[in-house]
């Protein structure tokens, strides 16, 4: 007999009142990996007036993307934004408990690179260093609130001058939009950012070397310490000066240690971690 997990059946909901062709899919005839037949007996039984009882909750989870992601989302036009909910990378965020926020700056908006080169990638950074909290694995890792990022040269001063072009209120511009914007940000050459969470909320970016950026990005999910003096080594420290280097990283703040905290239980993360 097929196993019936309620913890993938609320999962499994939650991507049906999202999208309806989804919905249409778990009804249907074709194999789904990640539902039992039994779960999808259960789940074809869901009166589908239920799955669209609150008509706009595809429009606010929306506004929580475009609020992160304006200017991708000037690049790509708002209706390319909105198919993530139909995407098999929010699908996956929604079955892995992840961030719904990072999962489409790490996973959708991989498919956009030729579009976006370093916008992306930097408005990605953003929204993981504002989540300062996010759960973490065991290890010596980046500090919480520290987001580093290696971009094409010249891409933090473009993504500057098109966040001002949105204005103050950029999901007012974005809503808006007729088209996407022609214009294309830089390609060539590299440049190493690092974006920092402050205590007001705000977000400080600035420029590091190339090594420092490198040896954080390795830290980041957290990694066993002789790992990461692995990786200095890589990056260029002396073989008898990596241990020390971690030590100022830590005495900086920039690197911390990360114990094992207990998961989080399934309704409190039903929010995907606030977003």
């Amino acid at each position: 007999m097929s196993k019936l997990d309620p913890r993938r059946i609320q999962q499994a909901l939650v991507c049906m009142m999202f999208d309806p062709v989804y919905a249409g899919v778990v009804r249907g005839p074709a194999p789904l990996d990640e539902l039992s037949p039994r779960e999808r007996e259960l789940l074809r039984g869901v009166d589908p007036r239920g799955l669209a009882t609150d008509d706009m909750r595809r429009a606010r989870a929306l506004h929580v993307i475009l609020d992160e992601y304006p200017v991708s989302a000037a690049l790509l036009g708002v209706e390319a934004v909105d198919q993530y909910f139909s995407s098999p990378a929010f699908r996956a965020c929604v079955f892995e408990r992840g961030s719904m926020a990072l999962v489409f700056g790490r996973r959708y908006l991989l498919g956009a690179s030729d579009k976006l080169h370093g916008i992306g990638a930097i408005e990605t950074a953003m929204a993981s260093a504002r989540r300062v909290d996010r759960q973490r694995h065991p290890g010596l890792g980046s500090a919480p609130g520290l987001a580093p990022v290696s971009v094409p040269a010249g891409s933090l001063a473009w993504y500057q001058r098109a966040r001002a072009r949105l204005g103050p209120e950029p999901l007012q511009a974005l809503t808006k939009l007729r088209k996407p914007w022609p214009q294309k940000p830089p390609r060539g050459g590299r440049e190493h950012l690092l974006i920092e969470a402050k205590g007001d909320g705000s977000l400080a970016i600035g420029t590091a070397s190339a090594a420092l950026v490198g040896l954080l990005i390795a830290a980041d999910p957290p990694r066993p310490r002789a790992e990461l003096v692995a990786a200095a080594i890589e990056l260029g420290a002396e073989a008898d000066e990596a241990d020390e280097l971690l030590d100022d990283l830590i005495a900086e703040g920039l690197l911390i240690q990360s114990e094992p905290r207990a998961q989080a239980s399934v309704s409190d993360r039903m929010a995907f971690e606030g977003a």
